[in-house]
């Protein structure tokens, strides 16, 4: 369910009663005022007050249903999800994807925006505020917009809501994202992109996300999420995740584009060994969930290049394993789906090993889905909107 209610958030009765009403109906089906009563404990008169109130705020829709027996069909109460809505802007490549979603996290619009590898802070500002700008104006009459939710590849501080780093857009420095889009939007909520991804694959799979699961993204760029207990574990807000700029001595020589030499993503990120393959395959596009396909039927296990990356990498997942002890792995990436890379990648790791006699986690591959870095970034902007609209 996206819509969540925190009780402790509101001081006044009527509106916590608002936001479980609010909550309840969020599933996407019609409810009687009876079945809305009954299943949050609420008297009659309370729960028609809170119905009226919120129908007339259009938060709220009714019609009558179906008549059963004598005396007229109960009317049946749905949310009306194109009363408040929200705008993701998501990174997907090299490019921004921005997204407007109705309040049960449908996208209704999309739209796209190239932005040149050589862009700096001034450059991306300007291409996110003109996709914010140019989705708000396609929200259906009647739809309040709530605010925007930039999910980022890359360091980022998500306390700040400042984006630090990026390899796709190496001019880009710590650019405040808040600042950049404060002029186009009520509200700017900052998340990376596979907190998102993990969170989102949380509330579409509960049962298999139970105590740890670690989400490793090889793609582009190298990094991880990690969550207990379905909850993602951000600390404080802070840089988290960030294996691919892992250091090796035998890297040493290689720039990376964090300012340092070394790093993981030197030898293993799709940005370091795609000059290398286009010299066999010079058709290989920079798009991850292109590339993705091009990479599935290719005799790749055999060229030195990829061997030592999915040796590191296996290596890095290893250590991480033996510092936050997952339960279960998810590797997601354009690499994977290569059955000659995942079976070699996951004869690494089994030879890696953990820790004595621990088991090692379960390890899954699984392509990135754009839908979950949505539904992950969307969510916590939903729930603060139907706050500050039902508070309102």
């Amino acid at each position: 369910m996206l819509l969540t209610i925190d009780e402790t958030r509101y001081d006044d009765a009527h509106q916590r009663d608002c936001a479980r009403v609010a909550a309840l109906l969020s599933d996407g089906e019609s409810h009687s005022r009876p079945h809305v009563g009954e299943a949050l404990q609420m008297t009659s008169t309370t729960t028609s007050r809170v119905v009226a109130d919120l129908m007339e705020r259009g938060l709220v829709i009714g019609e009558a249903g179906e008549k059963s027996g004598r005396g007229r069909p109960a009317v049946q109460f749905a949310l009306n999800p194109l009363r408040l809505g929200a705008t993701v802007i998501h990174i997907s490549s090299r490019s921004l994807l921005g997204v407007l979603v109705d309040l049960s996290g449908r996208v209704i619009q999309r739209l796209g925006a190239d932005v040149p590898t050589n862009a700096n802070n001034e450059t991306m500002a300007a291409a996110m505020r003109g996709l914010v700008t140019a989705l708000v104006g396609q929200c259906p009459p009647g739809m309040a917009h709530m605010g925007t939710s930039v999910s980022v590849a890359g360091v980022v501080n998500v306390r700040d809501r400042t984006w630090l780093i990026t390899s796709r857009w190496p001019h880009i420095r710590n650019l405040d994202l808040a600042a950049a889009l404060a002029t186009v939007t009520p509200v700017v909520v900052v998340c990376r992109h596979l907190d998102a991804e993990i969170a989102a694959r949380t509330i579409k799979d509960a049962a298999d996300t139970r105590d740890s699961t670690l989400l490793l993204h090889w793609g582009w760029g190298i990094g991880l999420a990690y969550s207990i207990d379905g909850e993602p574990f951000m600390p404080a807000g802070d840089p988290f995740g960030e294996i691919g700029h892992w250091r090796f001595n035998m890297l040493e020589q290689r720039p990376c584009g964090c300012g340092n030499h070394g790093c993981l993503e030197t030898a293993a990120a799709l940005w370091a060994l795609l000059p290398q393959l286009r010299e066999t395959w010079p058709e290989l596009s920079e798009d991850e969930e292109i590339v993705a396909g091009q990479l599935t039927g290719l005799d790749l296990v055999a060229r030195p290049e990829i061997t030592t990356a999915l040796h590191l990498v296996a290596r890095s997942l290893a250590n991480v394993c033996r510092l936050l002890f997952p339960r279960r792995v998810i590797v997601t990436g354009p690499f994977i789906g290569n059955l000659g890379i995942w079976d070699a990648f996951e004869d690494a790791f089994q030879a890696e090993g953990v820790m004595g006699g621990l088991g090692l986690p379960v390890l899954v591959a699984d392509r990135s889905s754009e839908d979950y870095a949505i539904v992950g970034a969307v969510r916590p902007l939903l729930n603060l909107g139907l706050e500050t609209f039902i508070r309102s």
